[in-house]
């Protein structure tokens, strides 16, 4: 899994999971775990040697063969080794992974989202060509999604809208998991707060960064506030900072902040802006909160669903120039803390891990008790 919101999800749940059950950690020789490390929580750590070419066509190639083979020998492993359940997180290779294929134990596969390149059209600007023309060879990734899915004994996902789509797309019915923030690494900080707005997600245009970046053009130069992008990789950093060049966007992008940097970015801001396109839920939003700060999001995907009180933000259809009005109006306003601690507070009672990790271990136990009465 890559550096992002799917790969901080599991670490935040191994931590948990480790302190009342047994929990081992099957993974690949070439996973980079140095972003949110799983090892430091697992009571053994596997390492499947696997080798990931680093150029077309034999990436394409590998997937097709190299890695199911590695994850049949995964999978010979585990099942020989006398588990009660199998926790299988995504790879980013396939969406599901092989091994949900070769598991002879109940085996439940949290799936954050569809493999949304074959389901929807992706807006890229950089490496266009070579996109398109790889798109046929990794075309049969679909199929291998779709049947890997099926296999696993229980779907588990995080939002109402991705329920919708998962349970759509693969036919079979997904269980929605809640998910959380630890409110002791994103908290309030007394910092001065900077005349700047901040979104968080990976520099790629499904998160948005480019709508923002237009929608601050539209305001006049005198009262704009500067925009701050936090990121963990893509290819469209420097398309993103050119636009905001050629439109005179005061931008500054972080690649990679630690839990720490970020947390002093949020505190810094006025508040989170968010226009990624139909996210199926947003931990950064979590975060946000967690510090204090309102939200102002476009009105798509899952993260409506999470606005559940009027102080916690709004959300505004994707249109530059209401967005844009949306941004001015929220300048404008004068926040007091007793808002940003009801927001914090909320995180707390309704989105904190331990909630979250107890609803995923019923679900685990109850699977394994079907299992030993079939």
């Amino acid at each position: 899994m890559p550096a992002g919101g799917a790969k901080r999800t599991l670490y935040e749940q191994l931590k948990r999971l480790s302190k009342r059950n047994e929990v081992d950690v099957f993974t690949f020789s070439s996973t980079d775990d140095s972003f949110f490390p799983l090892k430091k929580y697992a009571k053994r750590y596997y390492e499947i040697n696997f080798d990931y070419p680093k150029h077309f066509p034999l990436t394409a190639f590998s997937v097709y063969w190299s890695l199911r083979k590695a994850y049949r020998q995964m999978a010979e492993i585990v099942n020989s080794g006398k588990y009660d359940v199998a926790y299988v997180a995504p790879c980013f290779l396939t969406q599901a992974p092989y091994i949900l294929r070769y598991l002879k134990i109940p085996s439940a596969y949290f799936c954050p989202e569809p493999r949304r390149e074959f389901y929807e059209k992706i807006p890229r600007v950089s490496n266009k060509l070579n996109y398109f023309l790889t798109y046929p060879f990794r075309y049969l990734i679909k199929k291998i999604d779709f049947d890997n899915t099926r296999q696993a004994d229980m779907i588990l996902t995080l939002s109402h809208y991705n329920k919708t789509n998962i349970d759509f797309i693969y036919g079979i019915k997904s269980q929605i998991i809640p998910l959380g923030v630890d409110t002791r690494t994103f908290h309030p900080v007394a910092v001065k707060k900077d005349n700047q707005i901040i979104t968080v997600g990976n520099f790629n245009l499904l998160k948005g960064h480019d709508f923002i970046i237009r929608c601050l053009a539209l305001i006049p130069t005198q009262l704009r506030p500067k925009l701050l992008i936090a990121g963990f990789g893509g290819v469209e950093r420097i398309f993103l900072q050119d636009l905001a060049k050629r439109l005179n966007v005061d931008l500054s992008c972080f690649d990679s902040p630690s839990d720490h940097e970020l947390n002093l970015l949020y505190n810094r801001s006025k508040f989170l802006v968010f226009a990624p396109i139909k996210e199926p839920f947003g931990l950064v939003v979590l975060e946000a909160w967690a510090c204090g700060l309102k939200l102002l999001a476009v009105n798509d995907g899952g993260v409506p669903e999470l606005l559940t009180e009027k102080y916690l933000g709004l959300t505004v259809n994707r249109c530059e120039k209401l967005f844009s009005q949306a941004i001015l109006r929220e300048l404008s306003q004068k926040e007091d803390n007793k808002l940003k601690m009801l927001r914090r507070q909320y995180v707390i009672d309704k989105w904190n891990w331990e909630i979250g990790v107890r609803n995923l271990e019923s679900i685990l136990y109850t699977l394994v008790k079907k299992n030993k009465k079939s």
